[in-house]
């Protein structure tokens, strides 16, 4: 768990480095590359951002873009789960997956009558969402270091904190988008491509993956386990 723990931060790390990397390159209004990135290090006495009348060295750019990444970095270890959740699955009350787990319309690993006669509880409460949330962290703690479930929850924490991350980059990008509002969109074209293709995949896939870790709990309840800790297979709902 150490190794996985340290795993996690150096993918952080590195993901809000190059994150950060990519906004010096915009907000420099530079093509992005990594030899451009490169060449720009030996040329900040000549790179310079231009608001009106007053010049900004490429340095303290850099500087600004090495704080962000970092703050990046910082945060979102630092953020509270309940408000990662809220940015994931953009709900204010029980924003956690588990607050509609036995009763939605995705597919799950098991027949949905069966989870619900394995949880009465759930059921005569009105399918309410703070206990479908509630009876599932119960039934989470009881198998927490199943390897299948242990899987897929170390998936969704790397996941949901690099969309996080993105979010916040997306949201520096917009705004050095308007301090340069007058750059060509074949250059802002590339930079929005990037922002937004990394925050909508990684949305995507945490999202996905926050879903399967919460059923993965309730099919190993129901004694659905497979060997090795491998994701368990999608059924009927």
């Amino acid at each position: 768990m150490k190794f996985l723990s340290m795993f996690h931060i150096a993918l952080v790390i590195i993901f809000a480095t190059l994150n950060g990397i990519i906004l010096y390159l915009f907000v420099l209004t530079l093509p992005f590359g990594a030899d451009v990135f490169l060449k720009s290090l030996g040329l900040w006495d000549k790179i310079s951002l231009d608001i009106g009348s007053v010049r900004i060295p490429a340095s303290y750019v850099a500087v600004v873009c090495v704080l962000l990444a970092v703050v990046g970095a910082v945060l979102v270890q630092r953020l509270p789960e309940v408000w990662k959740n809220r940015l994931l699955y953009a709900r204010k009350l029980y924003p956690h997956p588990a607050s509609d787990a036995f009763l939605t319309s995705r597919k799950q690993p098991f027949e949905s009558h069966d989870l619900q006669a394995r949880f009465p509880r759930v059921k005569d409460s009105g399918f309410s969402r703070k206990v479908q949330t509630e009876v599932w962290f119960e039934t989470y703690r009881r198998h927490n270091a199943k390897p299948v479930v242990l899987n897929t929850r170390i998936h969704w924490d790397m996941l949901r904190d690099l969309y996080i991350l993105s979010l916040y980059f997306l949201g520096f990008f917009l705004i050095g988008w308007i301090i340069n509002i007058g750059v060509p969109f074949q250059i802002v074209g590339i930079y929005l491509f990037l922002y937004g293709t990394q925050t909508l995949f990684l949305l995507f896939a945490a999202r996905r993956t926050g879903f399967r870790m919460v059923d993965n709990v309730l099919a190993v309840e129901l004694g659905m386990e497979e060997e090795r800790g491998k994701p368990l297979g999608k059924g009927r709902n």
